[in-house]
Order: C-alpha cells, then sequence, then structure tokens
C-alpha cells in the first residue's frame, strides 16, 4: 500500500506553516481594559440591535410589559366584532320574522309549525311544589 502524496505527514512547506504569533499580534497588543469595552460594545450592539422592536413596543405603549395591553387589546376587538356580527343577525332575524309575519297575517297560515312532543314537555309547567324544609329563616339569628 503505498500513500498518496497529498495525505504524507512528512510534506510540509514551510509556506503553509501559520505563525500563531503572528495572528495573535494585534490582540497581545491591547490592554485588558480596552479588549473588555470591545467586548462591552459588540454584545450592547448586538442585544440592541435584536431588541428594537419590543423596545418600539415599550416606548409606544409606555410600559416594559406590552404584551399584556396588546392581549387585551385584542381581546377588546374580538368582542367588538362579535358584538356586531350578533347585531348584524338579530337584525337579519327580526328582518325573516316580520316578513313571517306579514307573510302570515295576510295569507292566513301559520306562521310557525307545530310543536313536537319533546318541545311540549319541555314549555310545559310544573304544578307541584317543592317539599317544605324544615329550616325557618327566623332562626338564623340563633346560629
Amino acid at each position: 500500500m503505498s500513500q498518496s502524496p497529498n495525505n504524507s505527514p512528512e510534506k510540509t512547506h514551510s509556506d503553509d506553516q501559520v505563525d500563531p504569533d503572528a495572528l495573535m499580534g494585534k490582540v497581545n497588543g491591547l490592554s485588558f481594559f480596552a479588549m473588555f469595552l470591545v467586548s462591552l460594545f459588540i454584545h450592547a450592539a448586538l442585544i440592541g440591535g435584536t431588541s428594537i422592536g419590543f423596545i418600539k413596543l415599550c416606548v409606544e405603549y409606555n410600559t416594559l410589559e406590552p404584551d399584556i395591553i396588546i392581549s387585551e387589546n385584542a381581546k377588546k376587538e374580538r368582542a367588538a366584532e362579535r358584538a356586531k356580527k350578533r347585531a348584524e343577525r338579530q337584525a337579519e332575524e327580526a328582518k325573516q320574522v316580520a316578513a313571517q309575519k306579514g307573510k302570515g297575517s295576510k295569507g292566513g297560515r301559520p306562521t310557525s309549525r307545530p310543536l313536537s312532543k319533546i318541545e311540549k314537555k319541555i314549555n310545559q309547567t310544573s304544578t307541584t311544589l317543592p317539599a317544605k324544609s324544615g329550616v325557618n329563616l327566623d332562626d338564623i339569628d340563633d346560629l
């Protein structure tokens, strides 16, 4: 088995080697305080840059918790939309009832269909009274 010339560990050229001290030359020249300030600036720029949307919301709603106000506003909008749809539906039903009454009085036909047995039982009122309890409300002061 022969090794290919590219994978040979014995072949190293002095041109391919990189001096680590040359790579770290600029960093080694800076003081700890300067490196700390550069690092602090980079972190502040990254965190501030990714938080621009949140900061705009905080300024717009004058709070550090804009999500609460946004969700409350969304609930109010949904409730208003449901109320509007309900009002439209009730108005449409009122028009239909008025139209049915107009047809019923002119045609002589009843405006509603006859009730089924179940509907009659539901609408039936009971004549039985509840059993008398042994509790007298006048005696509450003694408790």
